[in-house]
């Protein structure tokens, strides 16, 4: 049922030994009925907070029952979504295995008075839990035990007792931290704190980035120091408010004798464990609303 809204595809010998591998894993994912939770493409749709069942599964793709919305317009065909989900794999002690994968909407249907669907291509790959590099999500303040901004000397020196955007301007809602991913953050600046500290900011700047968190979590750090470089800036001329995109291009680790930072350039740009703490948000954000239970 549902598999005739699929357009017809033509697959490689080596595209379908890939799908292979992941057919498993997606039958499993019907079978159990998992939720999916998918994010849209920003840069294209504010659609948030839908989720999907696999009603339907062949080698060209798979149909998804969406809920979180009354109807989906044609205009979402060809766009792409990032769809993640969870199966239990029982014979191994009830584990927990979650996946993502990315993949183009290629048809919708919108039935009276049933659900929407969207049928997908088939997923080129499925990524493990330990591959959510691009996974960003907007993190609530006590998540962070503390959490501050320098603005970078190029000489390396920076005090660390006066943060140029401190704990305190995320308490005032002067900074607000947008989103984080593990290869960077977008930020709010207020008009009043650019004033007070005289920010004027410019693509290609660059901030010291540090933070604690209120959960520890066994295996990640505790602490996180970063150097993010400005890739956009842009400019509210009635409110004077200013939203950067900031990419981070180099790690910080805290040596215990001498208390200095020691830098290293972050390769792939991706943070590993930064991922694997924003993937542990997502989630328990999600099966706290039941979408990942």
């Amino acid at each position: 049922m549902g598999l005739d809204i699929f357009r017809k595809l033509t697959s490689s010998k080596e595209e379908d030994q890939i799908r292979q591998k992941n057919a498993a894993i997606l039958d499993l994912a019907l079978l159990q009925r998992s939720k999916i939770h998918i994010q849209f493409d920003e840069r294209t749709s504010n659609l948030k907070g839908v989720s999907g069942t696999i009603i339907a599964l062949n080698n060209s793709g798979l149909v998804l029952e969406l809920s979180g919305l009354s109807n989906i317009k044609e205009r979402f065909v060809d766009q792409t979504i990032t769809c993640f989900f969870r199966i239990v794999e029982r014979e191994d002690r009830h584990r927990e295995i979650f996946y993502n994968f990315t993949t183009t909407i290629l048809r919708v249907r919108q039935l009276p008075d049933k659900l929407p669907q969207i049928a997908v291509a088939f997923p080129t790959s499925l990524q493990g839990a330990q591959r959510r590099k691009s996974l960003r999500m907007k993190p609530n303040l006590e998540q962070f035990s503390h959490i501050a901004l320098w603005k970078y000397d190029a000489s390396g020196g920076f005090d660390i007792a006066k943060p140029t955007i401190g704990h305190s301007h995320f308490k005032a809602n002067h900074a607000i931290l947008d989103n984080l991913s593990a290869g960077g953050l977008r930020l709010s600046l207020h008009r009043s704190l650019l004033k007070e500290q005289q920010l004027d900011p410019q693509k290609g700047h660059r901030f010291i980035f540090f933070s604690t968190f209120a959960e520890e979590i066994p295996r990640l750090r505790k602490e996180y120091w970063l150097v993010c470089k400005i890739n956009n800036v842009q400019r509210d001329p009635v409110s004077g408010e200013v939203v950067m995109g900031l990419e981070f291009i180099a790690n910080g680790v805290r040596q215990e004798e001498s208390g200095k930072v020691e830098w290293s350039k972050i390769t792939d740009n991706v943070i590993d464990d930064l991922a694997q703490r924003i993937y542990e948000w997502h989630i328990a954000l999600y099966r706290s609303k039941g979408l990942a239970g």
